[in-house]
């Protein structure tokens, strides 16, 4: 399958940079003050006017420019912020080239350098970047683990599990290095090598709690479930917090959801656990299909601090579900009033859709553009998918190139574009643009399997295909995505006993609609159908108008017996 979701996370308004080593940047706040050594720079004034107009390609590029005639270290500083939260890359990265120029030996110009090059996928340029900056003095101050979580939260994990192991790790690294590039290896998935680093890590340190952990929830992942059960267990008196809550939530992933709701309830005797227990509750109940039960559970979480957000956009999820618009679009807008922001109003905009109210849709998308330039890529996303959820693919594609046109070559809009004109029909188109982004992004394995998936789906060069879904599986071995994409491929090939361990792994780890409804169909073929009906109804669950699983579903059993192949 095509990843929707995972491919690049959304750009946070505030930076890596930010959050470890700069001063906070608020690109669009009418207080900003420049430092006084260039604030009265003429192209530094058209700057700032140009992002107080909400003009956030002009004002990065202005500032590019004010930078690039300057020799001051801080002008170039704050001139590649600007251009990473405004989420003009190349704008970002001429400005922190220059920076570093300006600057050889200074750690935070390297680690702009470093953001920048991941977020373009130019892994030898971010293993150069990150090298100057392990180097410098900063480098030292940083907690192993928070980096790189902070790191991965703005790039895409597999490029950060790799350019952090070939930098950071090295066979001197302690405990907690080892355990930081563990937990990386697991957001990649590459779970082989993440029990491998988590225990590397317990034998620097046999008592560390998180590596025993970490262990436990890769092993579960790869279906080895009753030795993480046992191996959690075994620590279970000295977990806290949600931690506390790894064995139900293991429970859950390998389908064994009473004895999963059996220790929520336990757990939720305990007053420090109660609300928790309720939340994973109510998801359960969800996924189950017991909508009245997840009423129950998220309906008393309302009054509890720190939960009532939550409670309400599930109860608002919950009513969309239903059918009853007008109380889910309540929800929505007083999430909206709350600071939820773009969760909020893409649901609101999904209701008033609904409502056959597209023009006030699409506006209520458009506003929050306007009011959140940090974080129009998102919002640019989500506005095409609305678009798209009504049948109208072609004019998604049409406003992707216009956003393409105001954030030149931005990656995470390239490959919407791409997979936007898939589902547009136009085939040829998609997979040209997919190469294309190839060529921009060698061994990018969401794109290798976006590619590899659009071929095999139309079964077109199935040898190139399953090469570029394999390429792709060697960097993330266990995504589920990638791992639905090659199951896929087998099927497609006429290989259904190879398709349905591939697609049962990725079912397990994913369970994401679209590899359920590839996964009953595999298993409708096999003549197995009273499984492919439970996966189905699973996958309804959790999205109860997917078109993909409705359709495949609807197909199947319409067909006559006799044209089942066993």
């Amino acid at each position: 399958m095509m990843p929707q979701t995972r491919f690049h996370r959304a750009f946070a308004a505030l930076s890596l940079l930010s959050l470890l080593l700069l001063p906070a940047l608020p690109v669009v706040a009418a207080e900003r003050a420049a430092p006084p050594a260039w604030r009265n720079d003429p192209a530094v004034v058209v700057a700032e006017l140009a992002l107080q107009q909400g003009k956030c390609r002009e004002g990065a590029e202005a500032y590019l420019k004010a930078t690039l005639a300057s020799a001051d270290v801080s002008l170039a500083s704050h001139a590649t912020q600007v251009g990473l939260g405004c989420q003009q890359l190349a704008t970002a990265q001429a400005a922190g080239n220059r920076w570093q120029a300006l600057a050889p030996r200074a750690g935070d110009a390297a680690l702009a350098r470093t953001l920048i090059a991941l977020k373009l996928y130019r892994l030898d340029q971010a293993r150069q970047a990150l090298s100057a900056w392990h180097d410098s003095p900063t480098a030292g101050n940083q907690d192993p683990g928070r980096f790189a979580q902070l790191l991965e939260g703005e790039s895409e994990s597999t490029a950060v599990h790799g350019i952090f192991a070939d930098v950071i790790l090295n066979d001197n690294s302690n405990a907690e290095v080892v355990m930081a590039a563990g937990t990386l290896a697991l957001h990649a998935y590459d779970l082989r090598r993440a029990v491998q680093l988590a225990e590397r890590a317990l034998t620097i340190e046999p008592q560390m709690l998180q590596a025993t952990l970490l262990a436990a929830r890769a092993r579960a992942l790869l279906g080895e479930t009753d030795a993480a059960l046992a191996s959690v267990r075994a620590v279970q008196e000295q977990l806290s917090d949600d931690d506390v809550f790894l064995v139900a939530d293991l429970l859950a992933s390998a389908d064994r959801g009473e004895q999963a709701r059996t220790e929520l309830l336990r757990l939720r005797e305990d007053a420090r656990y109660t609300v928790a227990a309720d939340r994973r509750l109510g998801g359960q109940a969800l996924e189950q299909g017991d909508e009245a039960e997840a009423e129950k559970r998220f309906t008393s979480l309302l009054a509890q601090r720190g939960s009532s957000g939550m409670a309400m956009l599930a109860l608002s999820q919950l009513a969309e579900r239903r059918g009853d618009l007008t109380r889910a679009l309540r929800g929505y807008a007083l999430l909206a009033e709350s600071g939820m922001g773009l969760v909020a109003d893409n649901g609101a905009a999904r209701v008033l859709l609904l409502q056959g109210q597209e023009a006030k849709a699409l506006e209520l998308l458009d506003l929050y553009i306007e009011a959140h330039p940090d974080n129009a890529i998102e919002a640019l996303v989500a506005r095409s998918h609305l678009r798209a959820s009504k049948g109208d693919a072609a004019a998604a594609v049409a406003d992707l190139d216009a956003a393409l046109r105001k954030y030149p070559a931005h990656p995470t809009l390239a490959y919407q574009r791409a997979t936007m004109l898939e589902r547009a029909g136009r085939h040829r188109e998609a997979v040209t643009a997919f190469e294309a982004q190839l060529q921009e992004r060698p061994g990018d394995p969401n794109v290798a399997n976006a590619l590899g998936y659009t071929l095999a789906d139309n079964a077109q060069r199935l040898d190139r295909a399953e090469q570029l879904i394999r390429q792709a599986l060697a960097v993330s071995p266990d995504n589920p995505a990638i791992q639905d994409s090659l199951g896929w491929i087998h099927y497609r090939r006429g290989r259904l006993a190879q398709a349905v361990p591939v697609l049962e792994q990725a079912w397990r780890n994913g369970r994401d609609p679209e590899i359920g409804a590839h996964f009953g169909e595999v298993l409708w073929k096999k003549g197995d159908e009273g499984r492919a009906h439970y996966v189905w109804a699973q996958a309804l669950n959790r999205d109860p108008v997917n078109a993909l699983v409705l359709a495949t579903r609807d197909r199947l059993t319409a067909a006559p017996a006799a044209k089942k192949s066993r």
